[in-house]
């Protein structure tokens, strides 16, 4: 019940606030109807007034394996060598994180890729 009373209010607050500036704006209109015809403002001036903010765009940062691997591509697979027990990020082409492999000491085979592109060690690897 406490659930179905929030949205209520929720709703009523939102259609009150889509509502508001629609009376205001009318409001104004009466207003510079009972002033002289020369001191009515336009409609286009009755707009509210949007300030754009530029927003920083954050510097996406991809993790590379601090050991050293050494990887190479054999048709859709990946086979990584490492000499250490370790994890490896994979992002996708835009720099979006995909997963983590799980690398143990020796050779590691990255099977079940979907298609497309991706980052590894900070290196570009295309599965077709």
């Amino acid at each position: 019940m406490k659930t179905i009373l929030f949205h209520a209010r929720r709703l009523a607050l939102v259609a009150l606030l889509v509502a508001l500036p629609a009376v205001l704006v009318s409001a104004l209109a009466d207003s510079q109807r009972v002033q002289t015809p020369s001191l009515r403002m336009k409609s286009d001036t009755l707009k509210p007034f949007v300030r754009r903010v530029e927003v920083p765009q954050l510097k996406v940062h991809m993790l590379s394996s601090p050991l050293p691997v050494e990887i190479s591509q054999q048709g859709r697979q990946l086979c990584i060598k490492s000499r250490y027990n370790q994890l490896l990020p994979i992002y996708t082409a835009n720099g979006t994180y995909y997963s983590s492999l799980r690398l143990t000491k020796g050779t590691n085979w990255l099977t079940g890729l979907p298609r497309g592109a991706y980052m590894i060690n900070n290196r570009r690897y295309t599965i077709n």
